[in-house]
């Protein structure tokens, strides 16, 4: 077994087909169909299925070996900046994903802190739900991942960065606005808007309903700010963890965030990464980044 037979191997199942790959790894499709034969009789099980004309479909064994296989590159590739690391710098790939949610707070400031203390550092970012990000890590295509605690799946290890609580948003023109806290027995009658975006929007209407009470979920979005947008027009309240960016919607409409009179649970924001593999000075690096900057979410 050879790190360019598994390099061939992830190529194929990420473009599809032989010839792709051999196109992306500028090789032979002769080369990727022989290295893939080399592989299956080194493993002794079949990893694709060769289709004249369609493609070529990775067999079960086939998309469990590829997944290791981009862990197993990834860390052959970051042999190259042992040497750096040892004299102190960080060097070489780094690829973080973040709960969309928090991206466009995050990803600016995370890429200028790299930037300017750590050139060396190749960093890439990636956007998506806490599911999606965490399925990223286990297949090798991300080193970590910006999530809450609420959302940590059991092949991921956490270390917090912020205690985080929700709160109800709503417009400053709205009848509750005024008082020090809301109980969601108040806004019966009063219609929401939550995030679709799993399973953000799930554990809120569900903890809504622990409490004795039906939300009335009118409408959802993936996007933070339609959500405050919404919210500011008076036309729904919503349940969020901070009113960040600011006191205002993007109309520049006055929002207020109002803390839950029922007991609710605390939740934390922070960073994920593989489990069972212990955090790497970059992944360091970066949870040091976080508490240094959003201590205060």
């Amino acid at each position: 077994m050879t790190l360019k037979q598994l390099r061939y191997l992830v190529s194929v199942a990420e473009t599809g087909s032989l010839a792709a790959a051999a196109d992306e790894l500028f090789v032979s499709q002769t080369a990727v169909s022989l290295a893939l034969t080399q592989l299956e009789a080194a493993l002794g099980v079949q990893l694709a299925i060769r289709r004249k004309s369609k493609g070529s479909v990775l067999t079960p064994a086939g998309a469990t070996v590829a997944a290791r296989a981009r862990g197993i590159l990834r860390e052959a590739s970051e042999l190259g900046s042992v040497a750096g690391d040892l004299q102190g710098e960080l060097s070489g790939t780094f690829r973080v994903g973040c709960y969309r949610a928090y991206s466009s707070r995050i990803i600016p400031e995370m890429v200028q802190y790299f930037a300017e203390n750590h050139p060396n550092v190749d960093l890439a970012f990636e956007e998506g739900s806490s599911t999606e990000l965490q399925a990223q890590m286990v297949d090798g295509t991300l080193d970590a991942c910006f999530i809450l605690r609420g959302h940590v799946l059991s092949h991921s290890s956490f270390e917090p960065i912020a205690a985080v609580v929700p709160k109800v948003l709503l417009s400053a023109h709205h009848p509750l606005a005024s008082q020090g806290t809301v109980s969601f027995k108040d806004l019966a009658g009063f219609p929401a808007v939550l995030s679709d975006v799993k399973p953000a929007g799930t554990l809120v209407e569900a903890m809504i309903r622990s409490m004795g009470f039906q939300p009335d979920v009118r409408w959802r979005s993936s996007s933070t700010e339609t959500i405050r947008s919404m919210v500011g027009r008076g036309l729904a309240y919503s349940v969020l963890l901070s009113i960040w960016p600011g006191p205002t919607s993007q109309e520049g409409l006055p929002l207020v965030l109002k803390d839950i009179a029922e007991p609710v649970p605390e939740n934390a924001f922070g960073l994920a990464y593989p489990a069972g593999l212990g955090p790497t000075r970059k992944i360091n690096e970066l949870l040091a980044f976080g508490r240094e900057n959003f201590s205060a979410f």
